[in-house]
């Protein structure tokens, strides 16, 4: 029986990963003269941290990046991210009403992100919806993001003791956008709905159901992926 989903925020809550993209391309060429593409970064960084990314891409290009080297790197992106959320973010299609609904229903719901916690909290709040959000982990608060399922793992032990109850794996879905995503979910043997913004259905296919949009997904949608 469902109890409780747990939402990826990028690319799932809001339409970041352009974001994302855009800030770790200029902080990597303004740094070190190295251009990310598109399809490099949705096919080889879209579910990492922005440490991991940064780590992987100095690594790639044989970039010698200490702790503090990566440290302000990240400041730097996170500088230009926090300016054009608070101007630009906007909610995906279908997310917004679907979070409402679930709560109405009295179910559970938390995010579980490879984003910072700061960028998180900053986005729901101009969304208007951090009040249906019940728990946040976020990037800061795991030693490995996805597709690692640590990440997963501490917000169903975390969200079972906000609900004051137990949270077996079985009874929770999560709501995913990239391969690496899913993949941390399943891992943590969670029930997966994969959406398609941002990459194509036949990268998301260990989902257990993908869509296009969360606009035609319900309550009952959710519950059939979890079973009785």
């Amino acid at each position: 029986m469902l109890e409780a989903v747990i939402f990826d925020f990028d690319g799932v809550i809001v339409d970041s990963e352009p974001l994302h993209l855009e800030y770790f391309r200029q902080v990597m060429r303004a740094q070190y003269g190295v251009e990310l593409t598109n399809q490099q970064y949705y096919d080889e960084y879209v579910a990492y941290t922005d440490a991991e990314c940064f780590a992987k891409l100095a690594e790639k290009h044989r970039i010698p990046c200490s702790d503090d080297d990566i440290a302000r790197l990240i400041a730097q992106k996170t500088a230009l991210m926090r300016k054009k959320l608070a101007e630009s973010i906007k909610p995906l299609p279908g997310v917004i009403e679907l979070m409402r609904s679930l709560r109405a229903a009295g179910l559970g719901l938390a995010v579980c992100s490879s984003a910072l916690r700061e960028e998180i909290e900053a986005s729901l709040s101009l969304l208007g919806v951090a009040d249906l959000v019940q728990l946040i982990v976020s990037a800061d608060d795991v030693p490995a993001g996805k597709p690692d399922p640590a990440g997963y793992n501490l917000t169903r032990k975390m969200l079972a003791k906000t609900l004051g109850s137990d949270l077996p794996a079985g009874s929770c879905l999560a709501i995913e956008d990239s391969p690496g995503g899913v993949s941390a979910a399943k891992s943590a043997h969670l029930a997966v709905l994969a959406v398609t913004n941002s990459v194509p259905a036949d990268r998301l296919s260990q989902a257990d159901l993908v869509v296009e949009s969360l606009t035609a997904v319900t309550i009952h949608t959710l519950r059939r992926l979890v079973g009785p």
